[in-house]
């Protein structure tokens, strides 16, 4: 079950209709004042279609089941949007467990629908496979379409992904420009996979720096307007998102990680884990716990630490530190997934703490999650698409004829208690 605030839906009309599409459907608009449709809170009978229009406005959405649209060229119901805004976030409900529906959004002030697009419900039961990826942002010296790209194209290539999780720092700063690039570069893979997003401590960033203090985080609020912690469940499998940035606790206008923003999010996240019917449990949130630069684990987020190997997490997802790393904690992985296009951190040095595995920089990938819930099974792949020779510059990344594989590891998903 997904956990948001219901004030958040906007109210919608669900209505039965079957219209034949234009033969000449929009392609995605590469301009600033449009963002092509993407797809947030996937469940068993729900998801929520969120689009950018050009001005404040209304719209639609036609939607129908991949296979009813592939045999009949036109759609079985229609869901429409009642209060204008820039920003749509619709709820699509009543919709079949497993099943992949193909879908057009029409705004208010268009001649053209955006192109179809589509996305599949969570499974009642059964194996799924997921994406994790972290900080796509650009460097100083190069924009997300000369590093991410790179990325989302090849995530958009991906047979039978279920989901993508998302562990923040979308773009450098919080500015309308900068997320525009994220929402156009990422656009092939937007239109197929659902998303979960995380927030990272650069959406806080403003376009001025320096002494200035961090902002609200409008983009992030307003691109998918949704708690900073949240849960959601798949084949009895739970996935928690949880919120690290502190903007009371900045540098400037950066926030960190705080003992007391953890703690205020603890007796939440033990209600979540703290569940005998749960066939295994993953977490994810922007700073990690453990990194390479750190001889101990971040104290910070002792509290959530504490939890996972209390309730034996399968396993826990961070970016902010720009490359690859994994580690085994009292047989718990935990994977830092934040080669997705910032500017690289390079792995120097003999300051790794105890229980790190292997760990790799200057390459541009996504981790790939195969989980079987009934053999309590999952198997983590660390994909790369690219190498590159500079930390930030404008070079043009090594890329693969086809992804190869750089690390793999199965665990369980839910280890036996040692108490």
């Amino acid at each position: 079950m997904i956990e948001r605030l219901s004030r958040y839906l906007l109210p919608l009309m669900i209505l039965s209709s079957c219209i034949v599409p234009s033969l000449a459907l929009a392609s995605a608009n590469t301009l600033a004042d449009y963002w092509s449709p993407w797809v947030t809170m996937t469940s068993t009978d729900s998801a929520i279609i969120n689009w950018r229009g050009e001005v404040s406005g209304t719209g639609s959405i036609d939607y129908a089941t991949t296979s009813y649209f592939d045999a009949h060229k036109s759609y079985e119901s229609k869901a429409e949007t009642t209060e204008a805004a820039t920003y749509q976030h619709v709820q699509l409900s009543g919709l079949e467990p497993n099943t992949s529906y193909t879908y057009r959004v029409t705004p208010s002030g268009r001649d053209e629908p955006f192109a179809n697009r589509a996305f599949r419900t969570m499974p009642e039961s059964g194996p799924f496979t997921f994406i994790v990826f972290s900080d796509p942002q650009k460097g100083s010296e190069y924009e997300e379409k000369q590093r991410f790209k790179y990325v989302a194209d090849a995530i958009e290539k991906e047979p039978n992904i279920l989901f993508i999780l998302i562990g923040g720092d979308y773009n450098g700063h919080d500015s309308d420009g900068l997320w525009s690039q994220f929402f156009q570069v990422a656009d092939g893979m937007l239109a197929k996979d659902a998303i979960f997003p995380t927030i990272g401590n650069h959406e806080y960033h403003n376009s001025s720096g320096g002494d200035n203090p961090p902002t609200p985080a409008n983009h992030f609020h307003w691109a998918f307007d949704i708690p900073l912690n949240y849960s959601f469940d798949c084949s009895g499998v739970r996935f928690i998102v949880l919120n690290t940035p502190d903007p009371n606790n900045a540098n400037g206008d950066d926030p960190h990680t705080s003992l007391a923003l953890a703690k205020s999010q603890e007796p939440w996240l033990r209600e979540q884990l703290n569940n005998d019917t749960l066939l295994g449990a993953f977490t994810i949130h922007h700073h990690p716990i453990w990194d390479y630069y750190n001889a101990t684990n971040n104290p910070n987020l002792q509290t959530w630490e504490s939890l996972y190997h209390a309730y034996n997490i399968s396993a826990n997802f961070a970016g902010h530190t720009h490359n690859y790393q994994r580690y085994s904690i009292e047989g718990i992985p935990y994977f830092i997934i934040g080669n997705a296009g910032g500017r690289c951190a390079d792995l120097t040095g003999d300051s790794a703490p105890a229980g790190y595995v292997f760990g790799m920089n200057k390459t541009l990938g996504y981790l790939k999650v195969a989980v079987d819930p009934a053999k309590n099974t999952a198997t983590a792949e660390e994909w790369i698409v690219a190498t590159v020779k500079e930390d930030d510059s404008k070079e043009i990344p090594n890329v693969f004829e086809s992804p190869k594989m750089i690390d793999s590891i199965t665990f369980p998903l839910k280890k036996q208690s040692t108490e």
